[in-house]
């Protein structure tokens, strides 16, 4: 994981090596605007915490917000802004491959010549966050034939990246729409990323997620399994826990509200759910978590 990295400490907390691959959860740390560079391609998921205002450019480019997922090509050299000092962290699943994984992948080189580099910042993709969030899951907590889906997720959020920014163009992509091969597209994705993640107390049911994009409760939850790998409330419990995990973090809310924003009916039942999920309490993650 190795990468140059000015005025920003890093610490690993997770880490797993494929052929031609190397993922890890990282924690960075930061009080002023740094520069991030890598020797290999490497995709960038923010896992903590939930909401972080972060501005960076890419090679000289335009500053762009950086969002939760962001693709570095090799060798291009990314200049993070810090507008208000002070001291700032975040938690991140780096994953990095050689010029050789990813064209054996692609069947050619990846050439960022051939495109907008700015495209790869601060990508909307669903299908491709959904896929990071899994691997960051089964990084921690390992199962069966653990590489061999950790590099599948990969594969798969890797081209709905280089589909997302316009690139490589063959007629080896796009070749199916999303709804021939039972899935929801990226727009669709999208809508219920966004569904979940601004809702103020109330959970969305499976059935406002669907009424969302227009389709039956039970085809909405075969093409959201098609798409994520989850069931509708495996992904909101997971999105739920990260979400407490952030406000848990970097707020300074009570417990109770807390609870309410996330829609528990109770301080019990979200501590309850938090720690099955966790393994500790909510209020032992944030004295953790602020230590």
């Amino acid at each position: 994981m190795q990468a140059v990295l000015e005025k920003c400490p890093s610490t690993i907390i997770a880490e797993r090596r494929l052929d031609d691959a190397a993922i890890g959860i990282i924690d960075y740390q930061w009080q002023e605007s740094f520069i991030y560079q890598d020797r290999l391609d490497s995709i960038h998921y923010r896992l903590l915490p939930f909401s972080l205002d972060l501005r960076g450019s890419l090679s000289g480019g335009s500053a762009h917000h950086l969002g939760h997922v962001s693709l570095f090509p090799a060798g291009s050299t990314l200049k993070v802004f810090v507008d208000d000092p002070g001291h700032h962290h975040a938690r991140t699943l780096k994953c990095s491959f050689s010029q050789h994984w990813i064209e054996k992948l692609l069947g050619q080189s990846f050439d960022v010549g051939e495109v907008e580099v700015d495209k790869y910042l601060g990508v909307k993709n669903g299908n491709a966050r959904a896929c990071l969030h899994r691997i960051s899951l089964e990084l921690l907590e390992p199962g069966f034939a653990s590489d061999a889906l950790i590099e599948s997720l990969l594969q798969t959020a890797v081209i709905e990246i280089i589909r997302d920014g316009g690139g490589q163009r063959t007629a080896g992509f796009g070749a199916m729409p999303e709804a021939r091969m039972g899935r929801l597209s990226p727009a669709q994705l999208n809508r219920i990323l966004a569904m979940v993640e601004a809702r103020q107390g109330d959970i969305p049911t499976a059935a406002a997620l669907a009424g969302e994009l227009g389709m039956s409760v039970s085809h909405f939850r075969r093409r959201f399994r098609a798409t994520t790998g989850q069931s509708v409330l495996e992904f909101i419990s997971v999105s739920t826990v990260e979400h407490a995990k952030s406000l848990l973090a970097n707020s300074h809310l009570s417990m109770k509200e807390i609870t309410y924003r996330l829609g528990f009916t109770s301080p019990s039942s979200f501590s309850v759910a938090f720690k099955r999920m966790v393994g500790c309490s909510p209020s032992q993650f944030r004295t953790q978590a602020r230590a």
